[in-house]
């Protein structure tokens, strides 16, 4: 029946290339999925609230969760390659749709910790990975621009979900915001991976991208994952990750605790992450033209730079007016993963591609856990963000420096 449409639609648009609404599909998914998780610091307060539990441990699943996501986002991208993107897609969706819902009715931090940290993880873990690789598939010579605008989503679903969110919590209590998104969330998901099926790939690539066929030395050449493993760079992009999982995590899921902390409401604080999320939607996509044009390398050490000035921003200077500059530069910036794989590539070559940029997603991911429980402990116990936004400003600064450094390997 989906072949049908398919066909269908190739007979009434024969000079669009399908690539292109599987990226804007791709788009819809990241949104819903990646705006749906950001939207956990909107929870954090009245979930701390009512089960008096700290900062630290209300952080404790979010950070589970990302180590799980990260760890699973590789067996994801096999699984993808083995059933198609568009199955994995759709039974993380359900998945991690069923992990909200039951979250609708914890009564214990160990239930928040496994809907959450385990249950949602699972269905965000198959997310990423396999639609960047469907993306990567339908195009070859335009492939990070394609990609840079299907991920996207992730910074369109922080501007739009949580406010969203917010807004029923206000009218409707956290129970019931994590009920609709449970529902609401998982069938718009499963029904746009319909859009996803391989099933219609080949015809499409055949008629529209011979001229973007790549080299086949370009797709086999480079160093073996132990080659790379043995490098001085390697070791150094991925220290650099997970300082950049580290504050990152850490911004994301207290920047509306910080805000309401400052006297904003919960809904205006909400606006925060929809600041950073629309500023960071345009951002995605323009940091792959920036990178083209500065360098990859350059361009992440810069951004890892201005990131780490923005957190040290936060911790000197207590204002509104400080706390939106931040949300400006980081959204902008905070998309600098779409140049993971150009980074990769440009180091070490295609040879072991995928497993190169998993160790390095995971790094990331391993930071991330890290980040938001460590600023949840401090806060716990000083009262104030100064000490952890600083710590997270230096890491940046850490950061953009390591990368700066990066040297070409040496040619044997």
């Amino acid at each position: 029946m989906f072949n049908h449409y398919i066909t269908l639609f190739r007979r009434k648009f024969p000079s669009l290339h399908y690539g292109y609404v599987v990226v804007a599909t791709s788009f819809l998914v990241m949104t819903l999925a990646y705006g749906t998780q950001n939207s956990f610091g909107v929870f954090f307060k009245p979930m701390s609230a009512e089960f008096g539990w700290s900062r630290a441990d209300t952080s404790g699943p979010f950070s589970l969760g990302i180590l799980v996501s990260g760890i699973l986002s590789i067996v994801a991208g096999r699984l993808s390659d083995r059933f198609g993107a568009w199955k994995v897609v759709a039974v993380g969706a359900i998945i991690s749709g069923a992990g909200y819902l039951l979250m609708a009715d914890i009564h214990s931090l160990w239930q928040f910790y496994l809907y959450y940290g385990v249950l949602v993880a699972i269905g965000i873990s198959t997310i990423y990975v396999p639609i960047v690789a469907m993306i990567a598939r339908w195009f070859t010579k335009r492939r990070g621009q394609m990609a840079g605008i299907g991920i996207a989503g992730l910074a369109s679903g922080m501007a739009v979900i949580p406010h969203l969110v917010s807004q029923v919590l206000q009218s409707l209590g956290w129970r019931a915001a994590l009920m609709i998104i449970g529902g609401s969330i998982t069938v718009a998901i499963v029904l746009l991976t319909l859009l996803l099926r391989k099933d219609a790939q080949p015809a499409f690539i055949n008629s529209h991208n011979n001229s973007e066929k790549p080299g086949t030395n370009a797709l086999t050449t480079g160093l073996t994952f132990r080659q790379a493993a043995k490098s001085r760079q390697f070791w150094m992009i991925v220290v650099a990750w997970i300082f950049y999982g580290f504050f990152y995590q850490s911004a994301v899921v207290h920047i509306v605790p910080y805000a309401t902390d400052l006297g904003l409401s919960a809904v205006t604080a909400a606006t925060v992450l929809s600041t950073i999320g629309i500023i960071g939607t345009f951002g995605r996509v323009a940091i792959g033209f920036i990178g083209d044009k500065l360098g990859n390398s350059r361009t992440v050490a810069i951004s890892y730079t201005l990131m780490g000035l923005g957190l040290l921003g936060l911790a000197f200077w207590h204002t509104t007016g400080m706390l939106y500059i931040f949300a400006v530069i980081f959204g902008f910036l905070y998309g600098i993963g779409v140049l993971l794989i150009p980074l990769v590539t440009e180091y070490f070559g295609f040879k072991a591609l995928g497993i190169i940029s998993g160790v390095l997603v995971f790094s990331n991911n391993l930071g991330g856990a890290g980040g938001p429980p460590f600023t949840g402990a401090i806060f716990d116990s000083t009262g104030s963000y100064f000490s952890a936004f600083l710590i997270c400003g230096i890491l940046g600064l850490a950061a953009g420096f390591i990368i700066f450094l990066l040297k070409p390997l040496a040619k044997n």
